[in-house]
């Protein structure tokens, strides 16, 4: 496999199986863990290495729904199970069948659900006054492949628009999609690091400087939507953590070493909060 761009099945991208001689691909997702955890963490979670399996979860599943009903405005890649809930043996028989032939089982109640999100989701997005309008004019789930410095990496980009200069990624959930209480959620989730992650991906193939969005979409009624991006300041930070974890993947591949926490005792001052706390008692005890 030559660094491109390719249409790969979430199975075989996520399981780092692309068919290549390649050591094991860095992602923007082990490359977040490496960076915020450790290499121990970063080696567990990948699929080639410690291949420690995902947990399995029903709001995942709907997260996974909703992102193909939005993005493909298709149900073949998830599974409809007629059942109230997944305590029968019935309905765990459906849902390990589903998952056994690569579908998402989502349970009858919120197929409906599903559907009038991404239509609902769709609407907003398209009613977007900033050009390019998002998802629109473009392909989903395309994946991103180059070579860094010696480290392969790959980017699965939910949106890439057909001119190459214009990257959406769809998030959906429970958390306020209003812009100003995601920016908690980004940072939190490491999608700063996702941004500047697919960005240097994409110039290294097409040598074009595009831009990254994020689709932010709330799972509940009714839907409300809102187009997010970092500013320059804050791509600028995230791009020399991206920096910073590839030479890293690199070094722990090369040495085949994947060190934890710190093996010496490490020394905490007590935070600001804990300080104003004390003083404040200290001050009332005086009264």
């Amino acid at each position: 496999m030559e660094p491109g761009i390719y249409q790969i099945d979430a199975t075989t991208y996520h399981a780092d199986a692309l068919g290549c001689d390649t050591p094991p691909m860095l992602s923007a997702s082990i490359a977040s863990i490496l960076l915020r955890q450790s290499p121990m963490h970063a080696h567990a979670a990948h699929p080639r290495l410690g291949g420690f399996p995902p947990e399995e979860s029903e709001t995942f599943d709907l997260g996974t729904a909703a992102h193909a009903m939005i993005l493909e405005g298709t149900t073949d890649r998830y599974a409809i199970i007629e059942a109230n809930d997944w305590r029968t043996n019935a309905a765990k028989a459906a849902r390990d069948e589903a998952r056994a032939n690569g579908k998402t089982p989502i349970l009858a109640k919120h197929a409906d659900r599903m559907r009038l999100m991404a239509n609902m989701v769709r609407k907003q997005v398209q009613a977007h006054t900033d050009e390019p309008v998002p998802l629109e004019f473009g392909k989903p789930e395309q994946t991103l492949v180059w070579c860094d410095q010696g480290v392969w990496c790959k980017a699965r980009v939910d949106w890439l628009h057909d001119d190459l200069r214009t990257i959406d990624d769809l998030k959906t959930g429970a958390v306020s999609a209003k812009p100003d209480a995601w920016t908690k959620t980004i940072y939190g989730r490491g999608g700063d690091l996702q941004a500047a992650f697919y960005l240097r991906g994409l110039k290294a193939i097409t040598g074009y400087d595009a831009a990254f969005r994020w689709i932010v979409a709330e799972n509940t009624y009714p839907f409300a939507a809102s187009v997010i991006a970092l500013s320059p300041e804050g791509l600028a930070e995230a791009g020399e953590r991206v920096e910073q974890a590839i030479r890293l993947w690199g070094q722990c591949l090369a040495s085949d070493a994947w060190p934890g926490y710190p093996t010496r005792t490490c020394y905490i001052d007590p935070p600001a909060w804990a300080l104003m706390q004390h003083l404040e008692a200290a001050e009332q005890e005086a009264v």
